[in-house]
């Protein structure tokens, strides 16, 4: 049975999902599941994940699902696999995760600690202020060595010329041609690191991923750019464009075909999971 001959499924009324109010997500729909005599194995073929997974959605571990929006995309789907209004799914995990925990009358001791919602903002930002620095400091380096170097080529030239002035002149060849000469030979090193600079600040990748169905996608470029952060939609194309290599996570990667610079290219993903991490290579390559 796949989700959508799940939908065949006669949904439940909202009074009866009403009655399950006090009841957490996963109770109810470990209820419903063996109601409609469901094993935990024919569940996780259907939403294409382990069993682990599964069971960490009937006892509330939301935690071991990563982000909330893939608890959310779980929730919805085991919902209208079993029959069940997803909305009213999602309101029952808002309401468990975002209630306070209730403050006992008298101090207990005890050893355990609540599970707390695990923000990510800190760690983006420490992330993206060390790739900063990093930035920074590379191109204090870079343009220490210009300087050095243009330092030397000027400093070479200004011997050469004291040295032809100096040195007597032969009968035979000119002063004033040789000292034309020395210049217009100077002048291209100092032009070169310029233009190879330039040209290589011009190296992108464009990557094209098409939706066969619902999937998070998460993109960021060379420099720790975020470049795509969205649910991508059945029949939607979604383009980007940036410095490589660039850093691709996807929720559900069977729905969704990938294109490096308009060439198709396998996604690579584990055998355990349906999720897939991997990078785009300045080459066009994956790892």
């Amino acid at each position: 049975m796949s989700v959508d001959e799940g939908e065949a499924i006669t949904a439940q009324p909202a009074a009866v999902v009403a009655k399950s109010a006090a009841q957490t997500p996963g109770q109810v729909l470990r209820r419903a599941r063996e109601q409609h005599n469901l094993n935990v194995q024919h569940i996780a073929d259907e939403l294409h994940l382990d069993t682990k997974l599964v069971l960490a959605l009937e006892a509330d571990d939301f935690f071991s699902l990563g982000a909330p929006v893939y608890a959310k995309g779980y929730l919805r789907k085991y919902a209208v696999l079993v029959g069940l209004p997803p909305q009213e799914m999602i309101a029952l995990y808002e309401r468990l995760t975002d209630v306070p925990p209730t403050p006992t009358v008298a101090p207990v001791a005890s050893s355990y600690q609540p599970r707390q919602r695990i923000s990510l903002r800190i760690p983006f930002l420490i992330v993206v202020g060390l790739a900063s620095l990093a930035l920074i400091g590379w191109l204090a380096v870079t343009l220490l060595e210009r300087f050095h170097k243009t330092s030397v080529t000027s400093g070479d030239t200004s011997q050469v010329a004291a040295k032809a002035v100096q040195s007597p002149p032969t009968t035979d060849v000119p002063l004033a041609p040789a000292a034309d000469v020395e210049p217009a030979k100077a002048a291209p090193a100092a032009a070169a690191p310029v233009t190879s600079a330039g040209s290589a600040s011009t190296n992108t990748v464009s990557l094209r991923l098409q939706f066969n169905a619902s999937s998070w996608v998460e993109i960021y470029d060379g420099a720790n750019k975020r470049l795509l952060y969205d649910i991508g939609q059945p029949g939607q194309t979604r383009t980007v464009t940036g410095q490589p290599p660039l850093r691709v996570t996807l929720g559900l990667s069977s729905a969704v075909t990938v294109a490096v610079n308009d060439r198709a290219v396998p996604v690579p993903r584990r055998a355990d999971r349906d999720a897939a991490r991997f990078t785009v290579m300045p080459d066009g390559s994956l790892r």
